[in-house]
């Protein structure tokens, strides 16, 4: 099965280079590649490098395809900042807290002036955490973007090089199996140096590369630079190679010095690590003799990248332009398995508000069929109500007189409750206690519209699971379908919940099977809440496995038992808890589960629900003035096995009758917790949080 193409693209100082991959059964495919020499060498006298790379960008989007792809590019190491810092033990809901910390630290500008992100990088054999911090100043990533945006091109991820590279050197299994690899990429204008060791990773930039080499000949022998360039190119078969390689020995020797001042810092800082290999990669490696004398000077053995280990290309690739431009393409081909969900290293500076106003735009058709929803609906809620009143006004209707004797009774019990607030302390406090039984009654309906939100806001397919709309679902091919096939919400009780840690969710947890001999979804857990009924029949059934349904029969703030005896109904348990903890958060809590499919495989599933995930923590807290969640965090997706019918998910789909047996199945867990603050006022109208997951 097929993922979504990305195309990973590398503007260097002499051309732009790209790879066209995506992932067949879990194997990494090459699907295309391109080569645009730029029409002058950037960097030079006189050159604007905008308009030379605004060139060929226009040259490159005029010769491939980039519709329906992700789009992944490098920025330049030299602009970037990578800091590695290890944490002390804390628990893991304070390390973002931590490590915001150490960043204000680590980069030396203003944090508000700069794109940053972090990743941990944990060794099992040890308890200590190491944390990579990424960092480069807003205008270079703005600088690197306009670029882009000039002639209509979208940006997805943007990756410094040399973590391109490492993710590259990891993916392709370019790696020593034990101790320390360095790899040396000469540019045209700067060679990176990346070291990976272990889970460890170091990085430097040195502003000296192949254009060193060409400078110093264009010195010796009185040159242009462009004529100077080319004899460097012609090096190994002129009549003056002597003469050539005697002007660029400086150069050589330079380089050496820099790199064996990289070595000696680094094994300075790990003086356990020990360099077992060293890789040559960038167009500055086709110079003869470079690599023998990088070998003679630096006293390891120099492997140069000929060819890749797990790049399998289509039928129809040209390999033998391919081959010829192996040396350039590793960070295009590092980028792009970023893009893929394959990368170790999956830090992104693309700005925030870019990733929020696509969002929104990707959203934007949905808001019109919402808006047109609304419209309907409001309409049929006028007519109602007109009608309900001119019926209501009918001479001796006995409803009419049924609602003005329950009006009579709900004003009568308030004023009894003000009346209470003026008598002893503790009759007044008993007063307030019941009243807060009550407070958090619709959390469940708030529960049911964040995750139902979620949903719809990163499957945009999610919707045409109607009669209406399933012509237009079949017409795309399975595995392409954005859309959350949920079987199953349940729930584990908890007595407290803000001591929880996400180790604490273990997606392995018993619960209720899915579907018993009677035909119903249990709403499982220690609490034994009521559960979701679900007929037997297959038409039925799909009504709740396309979306997601809670029952609306729970009562309470966590449903029947949730916190005390099986016997004790949920209004009672929860005013258990707020006598208990009547200023600060009730301790009691649950651990939600999600399961259910996606129609997708591997790498590209985890990515989607990834996407989920992080929905359903925005939309959360977009709901906390209702739901007074005390926190929503998510624990990590277990992917279960995907291509084998199980109980909980039918070969057949019960809507569209295709096979299944291709989705992945996934359970995600969430903590959840009620604060025992104010309740929400009392009558009025509510924001409707009903979402279209459903």
């Amino acid at each position: 099965m097929a993922t979504q193409s990305v195309w990973g693209i590398d503007i260097g100082q002499c051309a732009l280079k790209a790879l066209k991959l995506h992932s067949v059964d879990g194997q990494v495919r090459l699907e295309a590649f391109d080569v645009v020499e730029h029409s002058k060498i950037i960097g030079q006298p006189d050159v604007n490098a905008d308009d030379v790379i605004r060139e060929s960008l226009q040259l490159f989007l005029s010769r491939n395809s980039v519709e329906e792809c992700l789009v992944a590019v490098g920025a330049p190491g030299k602009s970037g900042i990578t800091r590695f810092v290890k944490l002390p033990p804390v628990e893991p809901k304070q390390i973002p807290e931590i490590v915001r910390f150490e960043a204000e630290q680590q980069i030396p500008f203003d944090i508000n002036e700069v794109i940053w992100c972090w990743q941990s990088f944990k060794d099992p054999d040890a308890p200590d955490v190491e944390v990579g911090i990424f960092a480069m100043k807003r205008p270079d990533v703005t600088a690197v973007l306009e670029r882009f945006v000039e002639v209509g091109l979208g940006v997805d991820v943007v990756q410094m090089a040399p973590l391109a590279l490492y993710n590259f050197m990891d993916y392709d299994a370019e790696l020593a199996p034990d101790g320390a690899t360095l790899l040396i990429d000469i540019g045209a204008d700067k060679t990176d140096l990346v070291v990976a060791d272990g889970h460890r990773i170091w990085t430097r930039t040195m502003q000296r590369g192949g254009n060193a080499f060409t400078e110093a000949l264009s010195k010796a022998f009185k040159l242009s630079f462009s004529k100077a360039e080319k004899l460097k190119r012609t090096a190994a078969t002129s009549k003056y190679a002597r003469q050539i390689f005697q002007a660029m020995r400086p150069v050589f020797s330079d380089l050496v010095q820099e790199i064996q001042r990289s070595i000696g810092y680094y094994t300075s800082l790990h003086r356990e690590s020990r360099f077992k290999k060293v890789i040559g990669l960038g167009n500055g490696f086709k110079l003869p003799g470079l690599q023998k004398y990088l070998e003679q000077n630096l006293g390891f053995s120099v492997v140069r990248i000929d060819s890749y280990t797990k790049l399998t290309p289509d039928d129809g690739v040209n390999l033998a332009a391919f081959n010829e431009n192996v040396l350039s393409f590793a960070v295009a081909y590092g980028l792009a398995l970023q893009g893929l969900g394959a990368a170790k290293v999956y830090s992104n500076l693309l700005p925030t508000e870019i990733t929020r106003r696509r969002i929104w735009s990707a959203k934007r058709p949905w808001f019109v069929a919402s808006a047109a929803c609304l419209l309907v609906g409001f309409s049929g809620w006028a007519y109602r109500a007109f009608a309900d009143r001119s019926a209501l006004e009918t001479a001796n209707n006995p409803t009419l007189a049924q609602v003005e004797s329950t009006i009579r009774k709900v004003e009568d019990v308030q004023k009894q409750y003000q009346a209470l607030q003026g008598r002893p302390e503790s009759i007044e406090g008993d007063a307030k206690k019941y009243g807060e039984m009550l407070k958090n009654n619709d959390f469940w309906e708030h529960l049911d519209g964040a995750v139902s939100e979620a949903l719809t806001a990163v499957a945009e397919d999610q919707s045409l699971q109607t009669p209406a709309g399933l012509a237009k679902l079949k017409e795309k091919e399975r595995s392409k379908r954005d859309l959350v096939n949920v079987v199953n919400l349940w729930k584990v009780d908890v007595p407290n919940v803000n001591s929880l840690t996400i180790k604490d969710i273990n997606l392995d947890a018993s619960f209720t099977p899915l579907m018993s001999t009677a035909g119903s979804i249990g709403g499982g857990g220690g609490g034994g809440g009521g559960g979701m009924a679900m007929e037997a029949s297959p038409i039925e059934n799909s009504r709740y496995a396309r979306g997601m349904m809670m029952d609306s029969a729970r009562g309470g703030a966590f449903g029947g038992g949730a916190m005390g005896g099986a016997g004790r109904g949920p209004s009672e348990n929860y005013g258990e808890a707020a006598r208990e903890a009547p200023t600060g958060p009730v301790q009691a809590g649950f651990l939600l589960y999600m399961r259910g499919s996606v129609p997708k495989k591997d790498q590209d599933a985890a990515r989607f629900l990834n996407q989920l995930k992080t929905s359903l923590i925005e939309v959360a807290a977009k709901q906390k003035p209702y739901m007074d969640l005390i926190e929503i965090k998510t624990g990590n997706i277990k992917l279960l096995d995907s291509g084998k019918p199980t109980s909980s998910v039918p070969v057949l789909d019960p809507l569209t009758g295709e096979d299944t047996s291709g989705d992945t199945t996934f359970t995600i867990g969430w903590i959840v917790g009620i604060k025992s603050g104010p309740a929400a006022p009392a009558g009025g109208e509510r924001p409707s949080r009903r979402g279209g997951g459903q």
